[in-house]
């Protein structure tokens, strides 16, 4: 048994734990200050820039999510706009995560919690007076309406037992009907499964998906209205998603073969054929327009869009001028919302439509870009030989400074993005690569499986690569991760603590042998391994960075920052991994928020935190002087 000297850094719940916390927290900040207090009102300009997502239509009128200085949900009619919700007006620190329409118009709910939790409360309002007819707290996503405003919904059980008696996490669908809940699907699943819900775009069929772990799950569909004939559609060793139903058949995207992705149809288990096949591309997303399949895909981790008609011909489609991302794919029918974002534009929203039996684009919306950079791609040479795709988006000023970013985890690929702490090193004179790592999607299921559970070294390996080339060439570098990409970092300075001047480590995984047991840890079991598992736990201790911090090696100067409320990834991954550091004599800044969840916060919060942490890098980069006064 690995014997651990800071385990009392894991109750978090006790005083003197926290006011520790804190104290280092504010020793951290004030040694970042005054520089800290200049990047902040860039950092919050950033930050404060309008973005609008989560498009959607119904009779009601055009739906949407927009973020400046509040988190709002918008509706767009005849009549005029009105902001349906208002974070600032639900309370301070208030974030609102999602919302949701019925196909009538009539019903609109939305989700929200305090300081970013993945805790909060789900709220009904009547679109005709705005008037709050239910409400319910809880982890709960996925909802769908039903005529008359009843309506079903996911509830995610974080701890003690879901109600079949199932040890947490755990997730169930109720439906909620006068006031009342009923359990109608997932009872009996055992924990570490986890449920998605939708609907098909004609509002006729429940579309269910029932996954273990980030690599396989199986489909369930049915009448929307009778729970009890949902059934099951597909399943197998391999990932797949509902695109939409074809009456009592289903356009699925599947992940078998290299896992690319192809689209299949399907009308019950074991009948299914093929419509588009594989491609020498990653399938990312797909929606039903019409008679049409609107896709995206990527190649080199950047979208383009394919329009397929129903027998699997290509008919159209769309090349972004700049490396850009499709965030997001919507269907209402006969037309739909693709939403596009790139390392210089906060947003693009295109509307598509059908036609005359062509599918047709048109800018919906759009913002102008914010930085002026040079985004270019190239590849490094991993130590098995693999190619590793990076973005590199190069500041004006043509410094020799460079922040390399990672994830490479639970197949979520990093595409171009506007994320406001990027645009605000670029302005700073620091160059940012974004690094394509195994264990994302960038490359298909093969390219996430290469990168997880007893493959999760390759991609600390990818990540040397693409910083070793820079190294190579004379730039200083910043090593930054956040969540997973924490882990990427933590046991990138635990294996080379020689490569990088500086590292930031957000809200992260770092206890490998202990992650299973804090929070909802134990969902992660199926991407990285079981540390109960002797085997597992072997690879595990391998390069666990919590574990792989020795004493009498100089590791980077080390700014790690956290939520004193995350109650997704527990704060004493991140205290733990610091007070290590510290004992050993080794320069490390914790910045302990407490404002912040997982899922982020205010932008006056999350423009604080970015501004200590870009500081923390200019300053072991030597760029102190990127901001002063006199350049004000």
């Amino acid at each position: 048994m690995v014997s651990d000297p800071f385990e009392y850094l894991e109750r978090i719940e006790d005083s003197k734990v926290v006011e520790w916390g804190l104290s280092e927290s504010r020793n951290c900040i004030e040694s970042l200050k005054p520089l800290s207090d200049l990047i902040y009102e860039k950092a919050l300009a950033l930050y404060s820039i309008p973005v609008i997502y989560n498009v959607k239509r119904n009779p009601a009128g055009v739906f949407y999510m927009k973020r400046d200085r509040s988190y709002k949900v918008v509706l767009e009619r005849a009549s005029g706009t009105v902001d349906l919700v208002d974070s600032g007006r639900l309370g301070e620190e208030v974030v609102v995560h999602s919302y949701y329409i019925d196909s009538g118009g009539r019903y609109f709910a939305y989700f929200y919690s305090t300081k970013g939790a993945d805790v909060g409360e789900l709220v009904v309002v009547d679109l005709r007076d705005l008037s709050i007819v239910d409400r319910m707290r809880g982890s709960i996503s996925d909802v769908v309406f039903l005529e008359g405003g009843d309506f079903y919904y996911a509830k995610f059980f974080r701890s003690g037992r879901c109600p079949d008696g199932v040890e947490a996490p755990c997730e169930r669908v109720y439906l909620r009907e006068s006031g009342k809940d009923e359990l109608v699907f997932g009872s009996g699943l055992q924990r570490n499964y986890f449920i998605s819900l939708s609907q098909s775009t004609d509002g006729r069929r429940a579309l269910l998906s029932v996954s273990y772990g980030w690599t396989r799950n199986s489909l369930y569909a049915g009448p929307v209205e009778d729970p009890s004939r949902w059934v099951r559609v597909l399943s197998g060793d391999f990932r797949s998603f509902f695109v939409d139903s074809l009456g009592e058949e289903y356009l699925v995207v599947v992940y078998d073969s290299r896992g690319l992705g192809r689209v299949l149809r399907v009308r019950d288990e074991g009948s299914a054929s093929e419509i588009v096949p594989e491609r020498e591309m990653a399938l990312q997303n797909a929606v039903l327009v019409g008679e049409h399949i609107v896709t995206s895909y990527l190649k080199d981790a950047s979208s383009r869009v394919e329009v397929y008609d129903l027998g699997g011909k290509l008919v159209g489609g769309l090349v972004f001028e700049e490396p850009s991302s499709v965030f997001n794919m919507y269907s209402y029918g006969l037309g739909g919302f693709i939403e596009v974002r790139s390392f210089t534009r906060p947003y693009q929203v295109l509307e598509v439509n059908e036609s005359e039996g062509r599918v047709e684009f048109r800018r919906f919306v759009e913002h102008s870009k914010v930085v002026e950079a040079n985004v270019t791609e190239d590849f490094a040479e991993s130590h098995d030989g693999t190619k590793v795709h990076y973005f590199w988006i190069r500041s004006p000023r043509r410094g020799r400074a460079v922040v390399v970013y990672g994830y490479g985890g639970f197949g979520i690929p990093l595409t171009p993005s506007f994320t406001p702490w990027l645009p605000l090193l670029v302005e700073l004179g620091v160059d940012v690569v974004v690094a394509n790592l195994r264990g994302g999607s960038e490359y298909g299921e093969e390219w996430h499986r290469a990168g997880m559970r007893n493959n999760k070294i390759n991609v600390f390996y990818d990540y040397v690569a693409v910083a070793e080339k820079f190294k190579s060439i004379g730039y200083s570098i910043a090593g930054f991760g956040r969540s997973n990409g924490g882990l990427l970092i933590g046991s990138v300075i635990a294996m080379r603590p020689d490569l990088l001047e500086a590292a930031a480590i957000g809200y992260p995984v770092l206890d490998m042998l202990k992650f299973h047991k804090l929070y909802i840890g134990a969902a992660w079991i199926p991407e990285y391994g079981d540390p109960d598992d002797p085997l597992d736990r072997e690879y595990l201790l391998k390069y666990s960075p919590y574990h792989n911090v020795r004493e009498g090696v100089r590791y980077p100067p080390t700014i790690v920052f956290t939520g004193l409320y995350d109650d997704r990834v527990h704060p004493a991954h991140a205290l733990k991994f610091y007070a290590k550091l510290v004992s050993y004599g080794n320069k490390s800044c914790l910045r302990l928020e407490t404002s912040s969840g997982h899922a982020g916060s205010s932008p006056e919060v999350l423009a604080r935190e970015m501004a200590d942490v870009v500081t923390f890098i200019l300053k072991h980069l030597g760029l102190e002087n990127a901001l002063s006064p006199a350049s004000t």
